[in-house]
């Protein structure tokens, strides 16, 4: 009992106190920097995706606008008549927000823009920026920033050299708006602060900001001789560390695109810093306790570790998943419900349970941006109880809601994983939905494209919903049109049919430009005769309506086949583009319904109109 007694004396325990201390701080020393590594190298993905969502929607607008500027001088080489070209070129910057002047510098430098702008002073004509004697016809010419002189806007102008039939040239110039081109690249973040910018390869100055004011000014973070060794291809790391208003930060770039402009991803050290010390901070209160503090550690790698899968998926399935796999590695819940909103029907829709929301009552039920663990009174979805707890967690982007995490029968206490868990999410369906609008929306229509079509079509067929048809629309003898007008006034009536469309259908209804000049809509009606009706109510709208555009003037009719929905989105689009076919195939400018093929006893074939 003696020898006992001597090895557990009080003074063992305080000699192993200071090493066990001592342990326990080089222990959470190594986990931390650990996290801070693996935090860095998922802004490092995050930064990048954003990177090249950027690319990709720059490059697009770019092609867009080669298009628009090659069919403006294919109309002003027509026939020489200044009027058609400003007359084209007038309703295309009517129609699009993000060009601020569009304008013809002709063989006798006369210089000819939209909103009536005349100058013939050659001198001030090659004092404008966008002026270059070095252009060639094979590559249009893209200047430096500017301010537009009718505007007063940031804008940079892309030049194409028309070679005319007398062997002179001409110039057609279109100013983008900067400001407007950059909107929806606002929206990409990395982490909670970190946003996409842009700076000229030629001048090093600041092209795209979320602060309007640092635009033209020279950037920070691209250095004159980081600039030059980017320009001579000497640059070996994609990544630039800095200093801005005291804050420490860094920048992924990429100058692969087709404006010659350096776009960069940054994100500050202090929001990665948060990132690891929001996990060390709890742990840091809890030393005096090992087994906690090795849990929190542990819970903190196992989030972030989920949270990088979660922030590289693109598609809602995906998210849905990740999403499962992080919250039961957190606590115990029954249910995962994923509501995200859809603004072209006005709805939540939770896709794995083919549940939709109105937003009226969500927006009545949900009146802030906690996330919030409590026993709901009236729920929205019948799988959750009132007498249960719920874990409610609204997921936000600038002040507006883009959906809604419920977690049924949680067992949910400490909400600081949860935040850590929404930031996550909200990052990732941020960039999802970005993404989806872009591969999903027809950038001349702004309706939505095939495939947004299909998957819609898809998800209808899934949950078996009743009523419901799809109508392939076409604008006939277009090719008629095209040739006789020319392809401008072609855009102009396939624009026209868009807005038609959109208006004539409500929010529920799903409109798309399926291809050239045909157009689909995927409605719901009370019966087939109705489905014909409302199809042949919007035929004659079309019928009784005329393109003009000042000395040319249209009167547009459409062909519709319709089918209800079948077993598949192919049987379905098969059995309407039958009846569209049928359609044009007789006199055209009328309603075909889809033929459905029925075997008798004696193996024959009976038709019959579906009414």
């Amino acid at each position: 009992m003696n020898i006992l007694y001597l090895k557990l004396q009080p003074k063992l325990f305080i000699s192993m106190l200071y090493p066990l201390i001592a342990l326990i701080l080089i222990s959470l020393s190594y986990i931390g920097y650990s996290d801070y590594k693996f935090i860095k190298e998922s802004t490092y993905q995050q930064a990048k995706n954003n990177l090249d969502i950027s690319n990709e929607y720059l490059n697009q607008h770019v092609k867009a606008v080669k298009n628009q500027l090659f069919l403006l001088g294919e109309t002003y080489k027509y026939n020489y008549d200044i009027s058609d070209f400003l007359d084209s070129a007038q309703y295309l910057l009517d129609s699009e927000n993000k060009y601020l002047e569009i304008g013809i510098l002709t063989s006798t430098n006369e210089y000819f823009a939209t909103n009536y702008v005349y100058n013939s002073d050659l001198t001030a004509i090659k004092s404008r920026p966008w002026f270059s004697n070095g252009i060639s016809d094979e590559k249009p010419f893209i200047s430096t920033l500017y301010q537009s002189e009718q505007t007063q806007r940031w804008t940079v102008a892309i030049v194409c050299l028309l070679k005319l039939d007398n062997g002179e040239t001409a110039r057609v110039i279109l100013e983008l708006d900067i400001l407007g081109l950059y909107d929806k690249l606002s929206l990409l973040k990395t982490l909670m602060n970190g946003y996409v910018y842009a700076v000229d390869r030629k001048t090093g100055d600041i092209v795209m900001h979320p602060d309007p004011s640092r635009i033209s000014t020279k950037s920070i973070s691209v250095t004159p001789l980081i600039l030059q060794d980017i320009n001579n291809g000497t640059d070996t790391d994609k990544t630039i560390n800095y200093t801005y208003n005291n804050q420490k930060k860094l920048s992924i770039y990429s100058k692969d695109n087709q404006l010659g402009w350096i776009l960069l991803s940054n994100a500050s050290n202090a929001d990665i810093k948060y990132k690891v010390f929001s996990i060390g901070a709890v742990s840091l209160a809890l030393l005096s306790i090992l087994i906690t503090i090795i849990l929190m550690v542990f819970i903190s790698n196992r989030i972030h570790s989920k949270g990088q899968v979660l922030s590289e998926s693109t598609r809602l399935e995906d998210i849905y998943l990740s999403l499962s796999h992080m919250v039961a590695e957190l606590f115990s819940f029954d249910k995962l419900f994923l509501f995200v909103y859809n603004p072209y029907n006005k709805k939540f829709e939770e896709p794995i349970y083919d549940i939709s929301l109105d937003e009226d009552i969500v927006y009545q039920e949900i009146k802030s941006n906690k996330v919030q663990v409590l026993k709901i009174n009236n729920p929205l979805i019948s799988d959750i109880l009132p007498d249960e707890r719920c874990a409610r967690i609204p997921l936000y982007n600038k002040g507006e809601i883009l959906g809604v995490i419920y977690l049924t029968n949680t067992s949910l206490r400490y909400l600081h994983f949860m935040r850590i868990f929404r930031n996550y999410a909200q990052s990732a369906l941020i960039n999802m939905l970005l993404t989806q609008k872009i591969r999903s929306e027809d950038s001349m229509t702004q309706l939505m494209n095939k495939a947004y079509l299909r998957q819609q079509m898809a998800c209808q067929i899934r949950r078996k919903t009743e009523n419901t048809y799809l109508a392939m629309i076409d604008i006939d003898d277009f090719k008629v049109i095209n040739d006789t007008y020319g392809h401008l006034f072609g855009d102009r009536v396939i624009i026209k049919t868009a807005n038609m469309l959109k208006h004539f259908f409500n929010h529920q209804a799903v409109t798309s430009r399926y291809g050239g000049e045909e157009f689909a809509v995927l409605f719901h009606a009370d019966c087939e005769q109705q489905a014909l009706q409302r199809l042949d109510e919007f035929r004659r709208s079309i019928e009784t309506s005329v393109i003009t555009s000042e000395h040319k003037s249209c009167q547009l009719t459409v062909s519709i086949g319709f089918s209800a929905l079948r077993s598949s989105v192919d049987n379905t689009i098969y059995d309407a583009d039958n009846a569209l076919y049928r359609a044009k195939k007789t006199t055209k400018n009328k309603v075909e319904q889809s033929i459905c093929e029925k075997f008798n006893d004696q193996g024959l074939v009976n038709v019959e109109h579906i009414l």
